[in-house]
Formats: structure tokens, sequence, C-alpha cells
């Protein structure tokens, strides 16, 4: 309960909190009631001998007057106008002047009416704070003084052994009682409204830090995931609704309902309690997701916290660790074989000048000439992959891009405008991606789709927004007969071909590249019809 502190000076003051209002309205509960039960009490005849037992006409007079007092202050405080301070000034000021003159209707101070003005002066100290306090105390100190020489004055009955001048004790007495049960609700008041204050300060502090940790846990990058003992889902930040490309809440729903892959791995991780992380990739998702688990004891209830990690950093990183040993072994294999082999192409050159096509070991001539090309150009492509640098990634609009490289490649290849397809989903499509590279990746896939294909079109090219990941992409589909699924299951490892003149590492270095640029290339269609590979580009936003 909020107690209201107020003094004089505050009487225009007003709270603005139904809280601020419930102890008036309580205690106004208090005053109706105590006029209808001395009003059922005297009306019915079954009242105590000591009230109203010198003037019942007033009595019940003054009684229902104040029944209907307390029914207009439950008005106006439903209203809260007058003013709160004005509020208290009026009822409390009544109480004292009809408890008065009840008391007096009773018999004066031995009718024990006067411990009401004790529970007034209390009530109206916990509501009020200074000289106001202490002013009530007076007012109702001489309401009874003044009703006590009222008796005498009008010879009302005294009861036996009680004279004028014990009842005038007895009054003063009473009045001491007021004054120092103001002061004991004072020191009362004080205290509430210290420990309500300190509350309230905790109360927002705790509040702050409830909001600054819900910040936290929605804007971290890492996925947060909370699940309890029954499997449902009692904590789904923001990063985790987007690597696993859900859209609905999730907060309530089991686990595997909302994430079977994710409900599959937690089942696992329960079994074994194994102390690594585990990836998969979510159906929905558009990234591999690295998930750690740890189990969360809190007040005898058992739950499980899930961390989501986008898998591209470590794989980058790994991806540098490769690179870096490729490159040490890539220049041993510079000095070790291009040196002999630069000898066998020589030779094999000067025998291709000395013998005619019409020699039968012309064909034996043009196998080494061929072989020696073929070893070079895989030695390339390696010392390739172990040079690249950094990407100089960029935010740019994919479409005019792609309609600039569609035109070059088919003055390159000497296509008809027929021969590629572009299909836009979303006009503007802004990416992260090294254009230079970006470019290699677009390039070597668009090749790949021509030479496989066998109908016109040869090559369709879709750019838009998947909606389940909220990520760009760029489809590349080819009209061909398609792969086999061994061949498809293995189509992005490096030196596999299915070509006697193919190196094996076109898609390779192209799915490398992605992964420099934080992107995905991924085989999304392999029918009769033909192949479609898709770029999943970064949502992420950089500027170099």
């Amino acid at each position: 309960m909020a107690y209201t502190m107020l003094n004089a000076s505050q009487l225009n003051n007003q709270p603005t909190s139904i809280s601020d209002w419930k102890p008036l309205y309580l205690f106004n509960f208090y005053r109706i009631t105590i006029a209808l039960s001395f009003l059922i009490l005297v009306g019915a005849g079954i009242a105590p001998d000591f009230i109203a037992k010198e003037n019942q006409s007033l009595f019940l007079w003054v009684d229902r007057v104040y029944l209907l007092f307390g029914l207009m202050s439950h008005v106006l405080i439903k209203r809260r106008s007058p003013p709160f301070a004005w509020q208290i000034f009026a009822q409390f000021l009544f109480d004292i002047v009809a408890i008065t003159l009840m008391m007096y209707a009773s018999g004066g101070l031995n009718s024990g009416l006067g411990v009401l003005l004790i529970i007034s002066i209390a009530g109206v100290s916990l509501l009020t704070e200074g000289l106001l306090t202490f002013f009530f105390a007076a007012v109702a100190t001489i309401s009874v003084l003044v009703q006590a020489t009222f008796v005498v004055i009008y010879g009302m009955h005294i009861s036996q052994g009680t004279t004028i001048q014990n009842s005038y004790i007895h009054a003063s007495m009473l009045g001491v009682s007021f004054f120092a049960t103001a002061f004991l609700g004072q020191m009362l008041a004080k205290r509430i409204h210290t420990s309500e204050a300190l509350a309230k300060q905790r109360g927002l502090h705790l509040q702050y830090l409830a909001q600054l940790n819900s910040q936290i846990v929605q804007n971290i990058q890492s996925g947060i995931v909370v699940v309890d003992i029954g499997g449902r889902v009692r904590l789904f930040n923001e990063a985790a609704r987007r690597l696993l490309g859900l859209h609905e809440p999730a907060n309530g729903r089991t686990l595997s309902a909302v994430i079977p892959e994710l409900a599959l791995q937690l089942e696992h991780w329960q079994q074994h309690k194994l102390a690594f992380s585990r990836m998969f990739r979510p159906a929905q998702g558009g990234v591999s997701i690295i998930t750690t688990f740890t189990e969360l004891d809190r007040g005898g209830e058992s739950n499980v916290l899930i961390v989501l990690e986008d898998a591209t950093v470590v794989n980058q990183q790994a991806a540098q660790l490769k690179l870096s040993s490729l490159a040490r072994l890539t220049g041993s294999i510079a000095h070790e074989i291009r040196n002999p082999l630069s000898a066998i192409s020589q030779a094999g050159q000067l025998l291709n000048e000395d013998i005619p096509p019409e020699n039968n070991n012309y064909p034996l001539v043009q196998m080494i000439l061929n072989n020696t090309k073929r070893v070079n150009t895989i030695i390339e492509n390696v010392l390739q992959i172990s040079r690249r640098g950094q990407p100089h990634v960029l935010s740019f609009d994919l479409h005019p891009w792609i309609t600039e490289f569609i035109e070059e490649l088919r003055m390159h290849q000497h296509l008809p405008a027929s021969a590629i397809e572009l299909h836009v989903q979303q006009a503007e499509v802004v990416v992260c991606f090294d254009k230079v590279q970006l470019f290699q990746v677009v390039n070597n896939l668009c090749e790949n789709a021509l030479r496989y294909s066998k109908t016109e079109p040869m090559l369709a090219l879709t750019l838009g927004v998947n909606q389940a990941v909220n990520l760009p992409f760029l489809d590349i589909k080819d009209f061909g007969k398609g792969m086999s699924h061994e061949t498809a299951k293995q189509i992005f490892e490096p030196f596999f071909t299915t070509e006697d003149s193919g190196t094996g590492l076109g898609l390779y270095i192209a799915r490398e590249l992605c992964d420099a640029n934080r992107a995905f290339l991924q085989l999304v269609e392999n029918t009769e019809q033909g192949c479609c590979f898709r770029i999943h580009f970064s949502r992420a936003i950089v500027e170099i």
C-alpha cells in the first residue's frame, strides 16, 4: 500500500496514481461501516447500554449525517475531486465533530467512544505529516474538553464515584493520547515513507537492470534460447530468430515444434553430455550454426541455456589456417614440380616441331603437351587460392551489377539475347561482397551452366530476397540433364571432376570465395531438367 505524505503547504497537490488514493478510500470504507453499524444497532434496539444512552435522537441524527457524509466522500474519492489534501482536511475534521457529538449523546467520556477519535488521529497521521497532524490532535482534544464541559453544564448523567475534576482529567488524558498517537503515527509514517522510497528506488533499479539485461540479450550477436525441463521455449532472442530463420513467436511452444533440428541436438546433448559444441544447419536457415548447451539450475528448476553462433566466422578462421598451410604446400609444389614440368613441356614442344602429324608418335606428343598444360593449370589454381588476400567487401545493389555482367557474358560467349534470362523478384537487392571475387564466382557458375545446358534458354539467373531467412540471394540455373546423387554430394570437394580436362577446383574455389565474403553457395535444385546453384549473401552491411 502506498501512503501519501503531505503537509499544510501541499493542500493544492493531488496524487496522480490510484495507489495514492487507496488508503483514503479504505479509511472512508471504515467510516461508512462504523456509521452503518451504529444505525443498525440503535435502530434495532440491540445497541450496548453505553451507546446513545443520554440522547438517542441526537445520536441517530448525527449518525445519519455521518453515514451520508461517508457516502458522499466515497463518490468524491472516486472522482478525485476536490484535491486529495482538501478531502483529507474536510473528512477528518468532520470525523472529529461527528464522533464528539455521538460521544456527547452517549454520556460523554464514559461511553468509551473516544477510542474512535484515536483511530481517526492514527489514520490522519499516516496520511499527513508535520504540524497538520498535530493540528487534528489539538482539535480532537479541544472537542473532548468542550463536550465534557457540556456534560457538566447540562447536568447529564455522571457515573457514581466520578467527579467533575476526574471528568476533566479523563478528557485531558484522552487528549494526551491523541498527541501520543499523532507522534507515533508520524514516526511510523516517516518510516513507511522511507521504506517506500527505498523500495521504489530499488524497484526502478531492478527495472533498469531487467531492461538492460533484456536489451543485451536481444541485441547480442549470439543467439540465446532457454528451454525448460518440459522442452518448452522460455527465452528466444532476436539473434536466435534470425539465425534459425523464424518469423513467428517461439516462447511457450515446444522446441521440437519450432526447430526440430535443434531439438535433436539438445536430445543428443542430454544423452551424452558432450563438452564440445555441435554444428548443424536449420531447414529454414541460410548459415551453419554452432550450438553450446549449458544446464541452468535456479530455484529447483532445471533449464537449459542454448547459445547459437554463426559458424561463418569459425569457418573463415579455419579457412585462413587452411590457406596458410596450403600456401606453404603450394610453395613447395611450385619449387619441386614446376622446374621439371617446364623441362617436360619444353621437350614436348620440341618433339612436336620435329614429328609431323602423320607420324604414329604424334598423338603421344600431344598427350604430353595436354597433360603438362593440365598440371600447370592445377598448380595455378592452387596458387590462386593460397595467394588470395582479404576480400574488399562493399555494399552495393546487385541488380545493375548482374545486368552488366550478363551483357559482358553474352559478348564474350557470342550468345544471343534469348540464351540468358534474368528474373528479378525485388527491384533493389543490396548485398555485401568483393566485386572482383563475386565476378569470379558468378562467371565460374555461369560457364559451367552454359557447358551443360542443352536447350534455349541456356541460362536463367534469379535475384531476390529469401523471406524465410531474410537474406538476399542469386540463383544460377542451367537446363542440362542434371547429375547423379553421388556426384551432387562431392561437387564442392577439391579436385573432384567428371571431365577429363577439368581440374575439380572451380566450384571449390567458388565456395571458398563465398565463405570469405560471409556468403554461402549451395546446390538447391538437381533434376533431369537442370541444376540450380544459389548464393545466399550476408545480411550485414559493411562499407570499406
